[in-house]
């Protein structure tokens, strides 16, 4: 469920910045500075990188559990790969890597639509002014609260595949 938000989250950059830039001016900021202010202006086609970037994120996370499932000695969990672990635990990892590779995209994902909206709405603003402090002290809390969940989960995942006993015991 989490991977289909990620996916319509994308799908919804692409209408906004399709549906936005013929109505933008000729150059638009770019880059703001800690205050606000605008210090760097370009094309409104610059707002395909910030889409690009979104797409690869996005993709990345969103990958890593078929990578996992594929190539388990490529994905390291904390201390050890996931082929380090015997295929009976692969199995119960699997799904919980699944699930913090769609948080993340998720997270990344809320980010790069604010973002996207942010500079979309300075463009058109008279005074463009732009605040990146919240949308990035929720992507920084949001992705080391999804890692360190997950890193939890994993350890136990471990700790129980050395015991025998189950990773929720």
């Amino acid at each position: 469920m989490l991977q289909l938000l990620s996916v319509l989250m994308v799908l919804y950059s692409y209408f906004l910045i399709e549906t936005s830039i013929p109505k933008l001016p000729r150059l638009i900021p770019t880059h703001f500075n800690a205050a606000g202010v605008p210090n760097g202006w370009g094309s409104p086609q610059t707002l395909w990188f910030l889409f690009g970037a979104q797409v690869l994120t996005c993709a990345v996370f969103l990958a890593v559990p078929y990578i996992g499932l594929r190539h388990p000695q490529k994905v390291h969990l904390g201390s050890r790969r996931l082929s380090d672990f015997p295929p009976a635990q692969r199995a119960r990892i699997l799904p919980m890597l699944n699930l913090m590779g769609a948080s993340l995209s998720l997270v990344t994902n809320l980010f790069f639509v604010y973002m996207l909206r942010q500079n979309i709405r300075a463009a058109m603003e008279p005074i463009p002014h732009s605040d990146a402090r919240l949308p990035l002290l929720l992507l920084v809390a949001g992705t080391l609260a999804v890692v360190l969940y997950f890193t939890t989960r994993f350890s136990r995942a471990a700790k129980s595949s050395d015991d025998g006993n189950s990773p929720d015991a």
